[in-house]
């Protein structure tokens, strides 16, 4: 039985082949609101990604959890007196690196961002002008940096795949 049929790798291949094809339809349109809709997609798509790479890590260790966290399959594992590399690399990334990005960026699809208040310019003019510069969209990132994201979880998701071997 194959690795991806055994721990149904599958679905977080899908989200990761969703997320690469929500950049790529945000490259070719022009519409200003199609391109936040999937540019929003890709940050759902990744996402997604990553919880399912957690439920591959349960089924792999024989966790029950329906609903896995970092946190939880930490606590089960510890449970039963082992450690999961791919947890603890994870948990550091969600600290500081693609995962802790990707989670605000989620976050930030969820809940309308706050709305920044225009400061005005240092100038000595009576005249003074305010600067707008924020687009309506500036809180989400740009299909560069969601192609960062996508190639970097994939890479990391790859690592620990090749790296796990039956006990």
């Amino acid at each position: 039985m194959s690795r991806v049929a055994r721990y149904h790798a599958d679905r977080t291949n899908q989200k990761l082949y969703f997320a690469r094809l929500a950049c790529q339809q945000a490259e070719q349109t022009e519409h200003v609101q199609q391109v936040q809709a999937h540019r929003e997609a890709a940050v759902f798509h990744l996402h997604g990604a990553m919880l399912a790479f957690l439920q591959e890590l349960v089924r792999y260790y024989r966790l029950n959890d329906s609903t896995p966290t970092l946190q939880s399959i930490e606590s089960h594992m510890a449970g039963k007196g082992q450690v999961s590399p791919e947890v603890s690399v994870m948990q550091q990334l969600a600290k500081e690196g693609v995962i802790a990005e990707l989670k605000r960026a989620y976050r930030l699809c969820q809940y309308t961002p706050e709305p920044s208040t225009p400061e005005p310019e240092n100038e000595t003019s009576s005249h003074l002008i305010i600067k707008v510069t924020q687009t309506p969209q500036a809180w989400l990132p740009d299909t560069k940096i969601l192609r960062e994201w996508h190639h970097d979880l994939t890479q990391l998701i790859d690592g620990f795949r090749n790296e796990m071997v039956e006990f």
